[in-house]
């Protein structure tokens, strides 16, 4: 059995059983890949995917199974080919962090540290969600991912809960709500609404909170970079309610802590399963986890067996 056709499977599933998009992914042809798909169908005498006329609309069950297989020995291949750079490059190299934008004003110092302790070593850091940070993971773009709770429900990452943010708004001065010490929803909906982008973790509270109460909210920004909320705040566009630390301090706003409103956003630490750390990818991790030791975080990782959400190690 060939691994390239592995490779295909891998993609074709990946790419939602689009092969046009499996084929660029994997820099061939469309025919080539259907080719392949049909041989390795023929090798194994089992059909691995659902059609509908000549299009792929899904996976059969042993397809299921043979998919969750063919991603363990993808990996454990790119785990081969690591070792030597592994072994090469202990003290330097690239660490490639995906990171929730409200979660990088918390890594000055921890970068500051890393930086410290190995000064070969190249820090990239990207501003993804959840669902992005998942996919960059997996697709091995990524090698620590830090972001809300939607990392909790990708396969084959491991997932460590990290620490919780609260809600904060950015009140102008000249609007009532700011004279308050805890504002009220009722308030806060008497103005415009500056806030977190749709389908994020923060806004699904935000959202919660005043659906629970039966309010609509007039929200006329949307943003996940609290900087820019609360900029536009002290311009008079409205009021700002974000999550996390306030990165920024403008003139003509008052902060008021809303956690008793909106409650709190939990935020995760997410590895790969499968994969071999480098000796600085652990101290990184080890910087965000101080409470889990190196032995314990190697072993959850390339364990198989243990469940995907690891509790226990929150700061």
């Amino acid at each position: 059995m060939e691994l390239q056709k592995l490779r295909i499977l891998h993609h074709a599933a990946a790419c939602g059983f689009n092969l046009t998009k499996a084929a660029e992914a994997l820099h061939t042809s469309q025919p080539g890949v259907s080719r392949q798909i049909r041989e390795l169908e023929e090798e194994l005498g089992v059909a691995l995917f659902i059609r509908s006329g000549k299009r792929l609309s899904g996976m059969t069950e042993p397809g299921r199974e043979v998919l969750e297989i063919a991603d363990r020995v993808l990996a454990e291949v790119n785990n081969i080919r690591n070792v030597p750079s592994r072994f090469r490059q202990r003290e330097s190299g690239v660490l490639r962090a995906s990171v929730d934008a409200r979660c990088q004003v918390r890594l000055p110092e921890i970068l500051a540290r890393f930086h410290a302790l190995y000064p070969q070593v190249r820090a990239v850091v990207r501003g993804m969600n959840g669902v992005e940070t998942g996919a960059a993971l997996l697709n091995d773009e990524a090698d620590i991912g830090l972001a809300g709770d939607r990392l909790r429900d990708v396969r084959d990452l491991a997932v460590f809960p990290c620490f919780s943010m609260t809600f904060t708004a950015a009140i102008p001065l000249s609007l009532p709500p700011a004279k308050a010490r805890c504002p009220t929803l009722e308030s806060l909906a008497e103005h415009p609404l500056l806030t977190c982008c749709g389908g994020s973790e923060a806004r699904r509270c935000v959202d919660n909170a005043f659906s629970a109460a039966g309010i609509r909210p007039n929200i006329v920004i949307t943003a996940d970079d609290p900087a820019c909320l609360i900029r536009c705040a002290a311009r008079g566009m409205g009021i700002a309610v974000f999550c996390g630390e306030a990165p920024v301090q403008e003139k003509g706003v008052r902060l008021r802590d809303m956690s008793d409103v909106f409650g709190k956003v939990s935020f995760f630490v997410a590895l790969r399963r499968g994969r071999i750390l480098r000796d600085f990818e652990i101290q990184f991790t080890r910087y965000l986890l101080p409470n889990i030791d190196e032995e314990t975080l190697r072993r959850v990782v390339m364990s198989r067996e243990m469940p995907s959400y690891v509790p226990g190690y929150a700061i």
